[in-house]
């Protein structure tokens, strides 16, 4: 083989480049303010950002668990895609699911990921860690990182608002950056979901304090979306995707068809879309072929309208 075209195909077959830990907020003893950047080893022209938040029951987690999955994502879309850790909602006392000082519980989880977005947004001309394009981002929010990305694009003016202000930005930077959103077994309704699982009560008592909000999403007090900001800027729902496996041990697949529902009720472009398949057990799903093959067909969609 020529020495020219070896070292294409060897600069063609290396790995997506990693950074690890970077700190996207000041951190404190409590506080998880981390995240990974994976770029792409054959990264397309104009490239976006995806976004990954993990579940966990805002409890659990860490983006050292999503290493395979980002390299898959890079490499399937040519985007570059960031994996964020957010404060976890973690009991002083064991097994006492009261004892989470309120501090490090909701709406800590999503504010932490507000500041992420404000991270990646500023950075993205950085030679380390930028190279995409900061006003094309995805986020890809699994079970209780369904909830976070959904309040982002949902309620901006409550998350992304203040944010913008910190890093002196207009308002509505961040939100309109967002193009496109897509919950995977996500926890939207938990008023419902203590219905079908009344031993998941302990996790929503530590992520939402003892008298949670009986419902997150999709609820009637959330009839004003979409949100007017602060600047009288009138939001609209970025494209939305939800996809569910039908063989979710964890999360019943009506939480998934009930916010379907109730997205389409404030998106003034319908632009929502919901799709199930036999895709593993709620965790396992993440490592398949077809979910990385799902995420990159509704990216690319999104990217060339």
């Amino acid at each position: 083989m020529p020495k020219s075209r070896f070292k294409a195909a060897k600069m063609q077959a290396s790995p997506p480049r990693v950074l690890n830990n970077i700190v996207y907020a000041p951190i404190s003893s409590w506080e998880k303010h981390h995240l990974d950047i994976y770029h792409p080893s054959a990264a397309k022209h104009n490239r976006s950002l995806i976004v990954f938040v993990h579940g966990g029951a805002w409890r659990t987690g860490d983006k050292s668990s999503f290493v395979d999955l980002a390299k898959n994502l890079a490499e399937s879309t040519g985007d570059t895609v960031a994996v964020v850790n957010y404060t976890l909602s973690i009991a002083e006392i064991k097994d006492d699911p009261t004892s989470v000082p309120p501090r490090a519980q909701h709406p800590k989880h999503v504010q932490d990921v507000a500041l992420a977005l404000g991270y990646l947004y500023t950075h993205a001309s950085d030679p380390e860690v930028g190279g995409y394009n900061p006003k094309q981002v995805y986020l890809v929010g699994h079970s209780a990182g369904g909830q976070i990305t959904g309040l982002l694009g949902l309620r901006p003016d409550i998350y992304l608002e203040t944010v913008e202000a910190q890093l002196i930005l207009p308002f509505g930077t961040l939100h309109s950056a967002i193009r496109g959103i897509i919950g995977v077994e996500g926890i939207y309704n938990v008023d419902r979901l203590l219905k079908v699982w009344p031993s998941y009560r302990d996790f929503v008592v530590q992520g939402f304090g003892e008298h949670p909000d009986a419902l997150i999403l999709g609820s009637p007090d959330q009839q004003d979306v979409p949100a007017v900001s602060a600047a009288g800027i009138m939001f609209a729902l970025p494209h939305y995707a939800i996809i569910q496996s039908n063989e979710d041990e964890l999360v019943d697949a009506a939480q998934a068809s009930d916010y379907y529902e109730y997205l389409q009720t404030v998106s003034p472009r319908k632009d929502v879309e919901i799709e199930f398949g036999d895709w593993g057990g709620h965790d396992d799903m993440l490592q398949t072929p077809q979910f990385t093959k799902t995420i990159t067909k509704y990216i690319q969609r999104w990217s060339s309208s």
